[in-house]
């Protein structure tokens, strides 16, 4: 009986050991199917591209894994197949710097000035159709800036004092009241698209996404392609070919100090990618980055993560007069008018005649059709205040999901140092982190803080 037992523990160690090890074995693969590169880049949004035109540039061989059927992350962009005329409904603009600048030229793109629709404001809540006055907006951000000024480091680094100066982690709400900027408070809300329920967040994470480059773009200082923001993406799949694997993921991966293996779903099969370096641009979730081999302390500060719900949408046959921006607003001046969440924050037409974009946001998780329900309810009530005859169904053209959106932690966890955790990842096991829950959400200062990992990855 010893014997048998015996016997039988180590066949089934070695057969799991035989199952594991074929999923990385070159020869489990048709030659084609085994891709070797020097970079291995996870994620086609504005960090993984960038990354991967930068590093194509300077020589090295890099493969994108994107799960989606396009690239372009959180730019969005529909071209009208009438007119031929494009709507950017996801990423409108990017701050006017070198490193915009030098991508630009990089990928060919000539630059183009931001312009919007003379649009008047429209304040209505949204749960009642009704309009709302008094809601005290007038783009005049001086006195956040003069708070937000305290503290130039947040704009590039989450490198933070010890102590953490105590305003950042006051709630937003507190922090308002605090430094009397209720003349403020809605025009931030209003801008800070994705970031739930923005009276009950730390300071510090309003800081960190209307930010210097936000206040500095938004007076003037801001730049697209000449054609849409779609174009960067665009240029970036014809430069690197068949080095983009869309409607991929990774399902297994190992990664040491010397390379990184990773086997990809594909739409054709599986393929084994080794490469020498590996660059993951994906919001860093469990769920989303479990297949990456993680060690204890990635587990640990990526199951420590909140986020939003954040979707932006095309709808038509609306019904709603075009030369109004439709605002959504509450009636109590002690919430500066500010909604509670999940809602939209606004209705807008765009350049295409009868179609608007909306963009919605939950703090908790909601389905497509809840969302779609919950806008289409929305523009009844509009129409009725507005006097509108049209009857009928919105009808929604285009839908795209955003989730997750503005990763966030907890006050212990930003003063127990979960930053300074989260940046010493980099370069571990071969690996560096990107994207938004590493930096912010302007695309030009993550392309900075991307560019600061690329002498790591070309090594």
């Amino acid at each position: 009986m010893k014997t048998c037992i015996s016997l039988t523990i180590p066949l089934g160690a070695l057969a799991l050991a035989l199952s594991t090890r074929d999923q990385f074995d070159t020869e489990s693969y048709a030659a084609k199917d085994v891709l070797t590169r020097d970079v291995a880049v996870i994620g086609g949004g504005a960090t993984g591209i960038y990354g991967a035109v930068n590093l194509h540039s300077r020589g090295k061989s890099v493969i994108v894994v994107e799960k989606e059927h396009v690239l372009g992350g959180h730019t969005n962009t529909y071209i009208d197949p009438a007119t031929g005329v494009s709507v950017d409904y996801g990423v409108q603009a990017l701050w006017n710097i070198t490193v915009t600048q030098d991508y630009f030229k990089l990928l060919g793109i000539t630059p183009g000035p931001l312009q919007f629709l003379p649009l008047t404001r429209f304040y209505a809540n949204f749960q009642t159709g009704k309009e709302v006055s008094g809601v005290r907006s007038t783009f005049n951000f001086s006195p956040y800036k003069e708070q937000l000024d305290k503290y130039p480091y947040l704009l590039y680094t989450w490198k933070l004092p010890k102590p953490v100066p105590e305003d950042l982690l006051l709630t937003f709400a507190d922090f308002l009241k605090k430094y009397n900027l209720a003349d403020t408070a809605y025009d931030v809300y209003f801008s800070a698209g994705g970031v739930s329920n923005i009276l009950d967040q730390l300071t510090i994470n309003v800081f960190k996404f209307i930010d210097e480059s936000f206040l500095d773009s938004i007076t003037g200082n801001a730049i697209v392609p000449s054609t849409n923001n779609f174009e960067i993406y665009a240029k970036a799949a014809t430069l690197l070919g068949k080095d983009v694997l869309l409607e991929s993921t990774v399902v297994a991966s190992r990664r040491s100090d010397n390379s990184v293996a990773l086997v990809v779903q594909t739409p054709s099969g599986k393929k084994l990618i080794k490469a020498s370096k590996l660059l993951i641009s994906i919001p860093p979730l469990l769920e989303n980055v479990r297949p990456f081999d993680l060690d204890n302390t990635e587990t640990s500060l990526f199951s420590k993560w909140s986020y939003t719900d954040y979707y932006t949408l095309l709808v038509n046959n609306t019904g709603l007069p075009t030369n109004f921006q439709y605002a959504n607003a509450n009636e109590s001046s002690t919430t500066y008018n500010i909604p509670q969440l999940p809602a939209p924050y606004f209705i807008t037409p765009t350049r295409i005649p009868g179609l608007f974009y909306s963009w919605y946001a939950s703090p908790s998780r909601v389905t497509e059709q809840q969302v779609k329900s919950d806008v289409s309810a929305i523009i009844k009530r509009l129409r009725q205040t507005v006097n509108s005859t049209t009857e009928g169904e919105p009808t929604f053209v285009e839908f795209r999901s955003h989730t997750p959106f503005k990763l966030v932690v907890g006050k212990e966890e930003i003063e127990g140092g979960f930053y300074d955790k989260l940046e010493g990842l980099q370069g571990k096991r071969s690996t560096y982190w990107t994207g938004a829950a590493f930096m912010s959400h302007d695309a030009a200062v993550l392309w900075n803080y991307t560019q600061a990992l690329l002498p790591g990855l070309a090594a």
